[in-house]
């Protein structure tokens, strides 16, 4: 048994190794998207604050939409808890399936920049490298293979090196490469394990369960765009987002979805009040898009055990819960699969060339 396991965890080492390398290095670069992204690009991302505070949100939708002639704002996330950042625009432009990204200075309603692809930013390819690698629907479930491939590396690692806690700081220094490669890789995964039970288990959850989703529902990603605007206007978003609080209370919106297809509601997803772990969009409010008129809520709080579980996972695997140490703690162990699949594969190529 043991020895099946061990040749299991070796193959899957090898097979899924340069995958992980590439999700546990962007992984861990990402940690710090938003500070990358103020490094590079401050242009595109920071707002400076203005004495009379944000505009209304009627206002800005309103100034988004005038200065995005043939395009449709379908999305909206409000940066509320940094007042330097930008509000961030998802947009469609009327025709084309392609979703673009733009920001939006909420002090003065100005665009920061012309909508343009995801990809376009640093730290906008990274993302989608991290999780799709750059292959669309393909490249998520392909990325959700590796990442359960992760998960399974770390749970049979303990299993095979239990007992490696009794000498887990002991480096033999002066045996051979092979031997060395191995304690260093047997500290890593041991003292990592906890990571890679989580980001594998979690990423695995997330791209998995899209893809599968979507090829089951059968959403044609291709489909272009209507020319028209598909919510009734004026949009008083500042009364819907007033009256998010009615059916949630103490709900904080965080952002909009406004429709891009017929028969789409506008949704707002957002906060319940919880603890450090809760999610920043477990729950629902939704609206009328012809009517504005409530239509239903999901408040997270009152959901099975599974959907309060799966709603930590968002803090968890970004480390966004615990400040500066925990995201300097979450990026060092993101980095640890790269560097598990790397003295990995030295060990094979070691003991490889002893048996030849």
């Amino acid at each position: 048994m043991r020895k099946r396991l061990w040749q299991f965890h070796s193959w899957l080492g090898l097979i899924a190794g340069l995958g992980l390398v590439v999700i546990g290095l962007t992984g861990g670069l990402l940690v710090f998207r938003a500070e990358i992204q103020t490094l590079l690009t401050p242009e595109l991302v920071r707002a400076e604050p203005a004495s009379t505070g944000r505009l209304s949100a009627a206002e800005l939708l309103e100034s988004a939409n005038r200065q995005l002639p043939g395009h449709e704002v379908a999305g909206w996330v409000f940066h509320h808890d940094d007042p330097r950042e930008a509000d961030l625009l998802y947009v469609r432009k009327h025709g084309s399936p392609e979703w673009l990204v733009a920001t939006l200075n909420p002090y003065t309603g100005d665009l920061l920049a012309s909508p343009r692809a995801g990809t376009s930013t640093f730290t906008g390819w990274l993302l989608e490298l991290h999780y799709t690698f750059l292959a669309d629907h393909t490249g998520m479930f392909i990325a959700g293979l590796f990442a359960a491939g992760l998960f399974l590396l770390g749970a049979t690692g303990i299993y095979l090196y239990r007992d490696f806690w009794r000498n887990l700081f002991t480096f033999r220094w002066g045996r051979s490469r092979r031997i060395l490669f191995s304690d260093i890789h047997k500290f890593t995964g041991i003292t990592t394990v906890a990571f890679n039970l989580l980001l594998g288990f979690t990423g695995a959850y997330w791209n998995l369960t899209h893809v599968v989703g979507e090829w089951i529902a059968g959403h044609d990603d291709d489909k272009p765009a209507p020319a028209i605007r598909l919510y009734a206007e004026p949009l008083n978003l500042d009364a819907l987002i007033a009256d998010t609080q009615q059916h949630i209370p103490g709900y904080r919106a965080r952002f909009v979805s406004l429709p891009s297809e017929e028969g789409w509601p506008i949704i707002f997803y957002g906060q319940a009040p919880g603890h450090f772990l809760t999610g920043p969009y477990g729950s629902t409010v939704s609206y009328d898009p012809h009517t504005h008129v409530f239509k239903e809520a999901f408040d997270l709080r009152q959901a099975g055990t599974w959907a309060l579980i799966a709603d930590t996972f968002t803090p968890l695997h970004y480390g966004t819960f615990g400040g500066l140490p925990v995201k300097i703690l979450w990026c060092l162990g993101g980095l640890t699969p790269g560097t598990l699949a790397i003295t990995g594969f030295i060990m094979w190529r070691l003991r490889r060339r002893k048996t030849s």
